[in-house]
């Protein structure tokens, strides 16, 4: 007789699960076609000694049709022998057979949605973290290569090991795998707890209050939340002499057990670990500052060509930083990620940094190619992008202008556009913004800082030879200064000498009094258009 042990793996998480993956998906949809390529259930079907189990799962579960319908999916498909292997693992049976329940067949399409990506993913997008596009509950599969290098030794969730991969199918591709994927059923807090290398981080989660933090799925609104952990493992800590949770608190907040008082020293070096952002190893910024719930206070990330490093000291001599153990991060939840670094992580202060804002290019729209030239999109298309009045707006890239990255914004004849800034740590800035100008087309703007007006108007209708170019003083005095010079189009020509591309000077004396993200307006004084390039900050002593 079996024992039904996926009764108490799902709880209360069963119904959230049912929830993401409820009446309107899109995997239940069915669109048939005639094709003399095979779909992906028929490439299945042709090889039953290796996923014969899987179609027989895809049958329970109903979605046999769909998956032999017009789509364009990617299946991770466990093999005969590891479908054996999990269900007897999991359910204590040795045969598909024995699940029959309302409660068997809900989880079963749980696995299959799990294990499905709505878009066609070649093994040639495998990099180390997480695959661009979710799964059909709405979680996103990891890739890693800690076994080494190449497409052989590509792990799916840390777990699964690639077998046969890039099968065609006309709806999509097949990637076999050694392993049954597990869905993700809990939150950050219980996974850490579950692996039992972070008892002392995991303690001092629940003494500060932040587990509660981290264990609900959804936000207030109804948005999933995606929360990002870097813990320290108890290996680590012993490595600092510290070998229990009181020898944390000794060592960070002795004269103080007030543990759930934001104030607190353990409070706030423990929400100093975690951040709102959902970031695999390979999603922290290549050279910019990521918030942390510990309020005004940030990581800084820099990425070289062998390692990240997090809050590197900035004295120039004998810099030290703290990084991730690869083969103990990219963990993933049900509600996010966690990473172990190498060394404790304390609170950190950066110096005020040289920041390139392009709203565009630092966009995760954009990033995860979401977004692309050419095309119009609404501004609940953008995170950090709103403009009103409402209206569908594009970027261009183009090579024939010398912008940063070749792209520029249209801020189409709108009565505003406003953008969120990186992160800036406190300080005081100049700020310049540089557009695609010297065109009478162009608007007139006021630009606002935080709702509070900053600086004179920015005409872009001007070229930079009517405000002084090539005399670089005289420019100054108008408030202009020309195009960066590393900046050039196809040709080589630079920005430095365009009529066109020349820099604004909103402010020379912005003072940020803490380090935290701002909201910048563009707002139009006289109507126009304006292709908008980048916003500069230049640290100011």
């Amino acid at each position: 007789m079996k024992k039904n042990k996926f009764i108490a793996l799902l709880g209360g998480v069963f119904l959230i699960l049912i929830a993401i993956v409820g009446c309107n998906d899109e995997l239940d949809n069915t669109t048939y076609f005639t094709s003399d390529k095979m779909n992906i259930v028929q490439t299945l079907e042709s090889n039953p000694e290796t996923f014969s189990s899987y179609v027989e799962i895809l049958k329970k579960t109903e979605f046999y049709n769909s998956l032999s319908s017009y789509g364009n999916y990617t299946c991770f498909v466990p093999t005969n022998a590891a479908v054996e292997t999990y269900l007897m693992e999991k359910f204590n049976v040795k045969s598909l057979s024995e699940l029959n329940s309302t409660e068997d067949i809900a989880f079963l399409k749980i696995l299959v949605k799990f294990h499905t990506i709505p878009t066609t993913r070649r093994s040639s997008s495998f990099e180390e973290g997480r695959i661009l596009d979710t799964t059909y509950t709405g979680d996103f599969l990891t890739t890693s290569f800690l076994n080494g290098g190449g497409i052989a030794n590509v792990e799916i969730n840390r777990t699964a090991g690639l077998g046969e991969f890039d099968i065609d199918a006309v709806n999509g591709v097949i990637h076999s795998i050694k392993s049954v994927l597990d869905p993700y059923v809990d939150p950050i807090p219980v996974v850490m707890e579950k692996a039992g290398k972070h008892s002392i981080f995991v303690e001092a989660l629940k003494k500060t209050g932040y587990n509660e933090m981290f264990l609900p799925f959804f936000n207030e609104f109804g948005s999933k939340n995606n929360f990002t952990i870097l813990a320290e493992s108890d290996a680590v800590y012993a490595q600092e002499g510290i070998n229990s949770f009181q020898d944390l608190v000794n060592r960070i907040s002795p004269n103080d057990s007030d543990f759930t008082n934001t104030n607190n020293e353990l409070n706030r070096f423990i929400a100093y670990h975690a951040t709102f952002n959902f970031m695999y190893s390979r999603n922290f910024p290549d050279d910019a500052f990521v918030s942390t719930v510990l309020s005004r206070n940030t990581w800084k990330s820099f990425k070289t060509d062998k390692e990240l490093k997090i809050n590197e000291t900035e004295t120039g001599i004998n810099d030290t930083w703290t990084s991730l153990i690869m083969d103990e991060s990219n963990f993933p939840a049900k509600n996010g990620v966690y990473h172990t670094v190498n060394k404790m992580l304390t609170i950190f202060n950066p110096k005020p940094k040289y920041i390139i804002f392009d709203p565009i290019v630092n966009s995760p729209e954009y990033q995860s190619g979401l977004v692309q030239s050419g095309k119009y999109y609404p501004s609940t298309a953008y995170t950090g992008i709103r403009w009103y009045p409402e209206a569908n707006l594009r970027f261009l890239r183009s090579s024939n202008n010398p912008s940063y990255n070749w792209v520029t914004f249209s801020m189409s004849k709108r009565q505003w556009a406003e953008f969120d800034t990186p992160v800036l740590p406190r300080g005081k800035y100049e700020v310049t913004v540089c557009g695609n100008g010297g065109n009478k087309a162009r608007g007139l703007y006021q630009t606002y800082w935080d709702g509070v007006p900053l600086g004179s108007a920015w005409d872009p209708r001007n070229k930079t030879t009517d405000v002084g170019f090539p005399d670089e003083a005289a420019m100054e005095a108008n408030g202009w200064r020309p195009g960066l010079k590393e900046l050039v189009d196809k040709n080589g020509n630079s920005a430095f000498n365009s009529t066109s591309f020349g820099r604004y000077v909103i402010t020379k004396e912005l003072l940020c009094s803490e380090t935290k993200s701002h909201t910048i307006r563009f707002e139009s004084i006289e109507s126009g258009a304006i292709g908008l390039d980048y916003i500069e900050f230049i640290p100011i002593e």
